[in-house]
């Protein structure tokens, strides 16, 4: 049962380490039923993880089968320290001959119960048959205490679906649930399996019934990809309710992609959402519409899959942290979708994709030479934070320095720092810039306040611009009392008025 895909993936990111074991970590916050306590959820985090079978010693055995043992160790702590951890042996199938061995699918899963928090996990595994061989996982997430009202779980994509009721890590609801480590479906995957879990139900009025339980396979605008929607009525209250199904994505072509549940009551209200990243290469897609062929001949650069080695780029050198103020850096210039899509890396980091999808966004500007498109983007980055960085915030962090990244320096900056009766206040004005829709206006106004003397920074209070902060009440935040407010010398009456 091991996947192509793995192979694909060693060979994308060409570990050229002989010591090294290769594997693929990923992990679902789940919720359970409490033993201890009716009508309560408790938390689970599953861990679980897929090892890449030529990269680790077998040895034989008297009965003259063929067994790898993997040393492994799972570390959670919290900023008080270790919480939970766990050291054991997992070995592998016994196999005797070399043919079974090629088909050996090397997959474990852990679940572990924890409170609400943040959390991280260390993860490293030991060939025990070469104990030069190591592989070691770092990385953190949170876990949202239940309440009193319907949400989702993290979602899983599966590669297999068994009915069997037996006892194992991989049971849930009857049936075997064998998952994928990665969220890159590549070209021999023809469907998309998933898992779910919707929770707090019994905590619905009935008045919101029946609901409507959406899935689809969406880009860009939220725009629905070949018809992959389905709409699923729900008339029970429970507390628990499993999430499950599976789409042909062979007509899928290659590019960025958002698997997305949502929940409405009869009145189209929504009550609850979930959503995962995922990323499709698919170079022979099965095409029935020229429609759908010519939308995918149009797909931008930042769009497509790029198959390639990545430690040859310039994402090669940075470290996860370092990736993730990246994606934090290319927040002020992306639509809501990629935005949605940025959040869910930070959230649930994933190296190896959060990479690409740099790496994809700056070939989408420059396709000969991504490498200057990042180094000219960074000079800027470097600029801003020059200009408006904080005790601890970043410049593109602070409200100004994303204003001024996202449409470049103003054409004039009018400083109010002791005007009577208001507090400190910016103003900036653009002759001309251009919205995030494209559309270019003249004579825009952004203003920026110091809410108190306890924070150094302006932050963004109204501006003009369609998909900036709008607060038409923006007066009763900067005046301190209302003789300054009826000023007609204030500058900012002078700028503002009622724009």
């Amino acid at each position: 049962m091991f996947r192509k895909l793995f192979f694909c993936l060693w060979f994308i990111c060409c570990f050229e380490n002989s010591n090294a074991i290769e594997a693929i970590v990923a992990h679902s916050v789940f919720y359970a039923n409490d033993p201890a306590k009716i009508n309560h959820l408790i938390s689970c985090i599953e861990t679980y993880w897929e090892i890449n079978p030529h990269t680790i010693h077998f040895t034989t055995n008297e009965d003259k089968s063929i067994q790898a043992r993997i040393k492994t160790d799972i570390i959670l702590f919290n900023e008080s320290g270790i919480v939970k951890e766990d050291h054991y042996i997992l070995k592998t199938p016994p196999k005797f001959n070399v043919d079974e061995l090629m088909s050996l699918n090397v997959i474990d899963l852990r679940r572990y119960y924890l409170g609400q928090g943040s959390y991280k996990i260390k993860f490293m595994l030991t060939d025990m048959g070469d104990t030069t061989k190591h592989f070691t996982y770092n990385d953190t997430f949170s876990i949202a205490n239940p309440t009193d009202s319907c949400y989702y779980s993290d979602l899983q994509f599966l590669d297999t679906v068994v009915d069997d009721p037996s006892n194992s890590v991989f049971q849930k609801n009857g049936k075997q649930h064998i998952p994928v480590c990665t969220n890159f479906l590549d070209e021999p995957r023809r469907s998309l399996k998933y898992y779910g879990e919707l929770y707090g139900l019994n905590h619905i009025d009935k008045s919101n019934f029946p609901l409507y339980q959406t899935i689809s396979i969406i880009k860009g605008d939220y725009v629905v990809q070949n018809r992959l929607e389905k709409t699923d009525t729900i008339t029970n209250h429970q507390a628990i309710n499993p999430v499950n199904g599976e789409f042909d994505i062979r007509r899928l072509v290659s590019g960025n992609y958002i698997l997305k549940i949502r929940l409405e009551n009869w009145r189209h209200q929504p009550l609850a959402s979930q959503q995962m990243f995922f990323q499709r290469l698919n170079k022979h897609p099965i095409l029935d519409e020229d429609k759908i062929a010519a939308k995918a001949l149009q797909d931008t650069g930042m769009e497509s899959v790029k198959v390639l080695d990545l430690n040859k780029t310039f994402v090669a050198k940075y470290t996860l942290d370092e990736v993730k103020a990246i994606l934090r850096m290319l927040m002020p210039f992306v639509d809501n979708s990629n935005r949605q899509t940025i959040m869910g890396f930070l959230k649930t980091p994933d190296d190896v994709y959060m990479r690409y999808y740099i790496y994809n966004y700056f070939a989408n500007i420059n396709k000969k030479d991504p490498a200057r498109a990042w180094k000219e983007f960074s000079e800027k980055i470097i600029d801003v934070n020059r200009k408006y960085a904080v005790t601890g915030t970043p410049g593109y962090e602070t409200d100004r320095g994303l204003i001024y990244l996202r449409y470049g320096a103003p054409t004039d900056v009018i400083t109010v720092e002791n005007e009577s009766g208001t507090l400190p206040y910016e103003i900036w004005q653009y002759a001309e810039l251009t919205q995030l829709n494209r559309k270019e206006i003249t004579d825009a106004l952004f203003l920026f306040y110091k809410p108190n003397q306890m924070i150094s920074d302006y932050k963004l209070l109204h501006s003009t611009v369609l998909g900036e902060a709008q607060n038409i009440s923006w007066r009763s935040y900067i005046y301190t009392n209302s003789d300054a407010a009826s000023s007609s010398n204030s500058r900012a009456e002078q700028y503002l008025g009622n724009k």
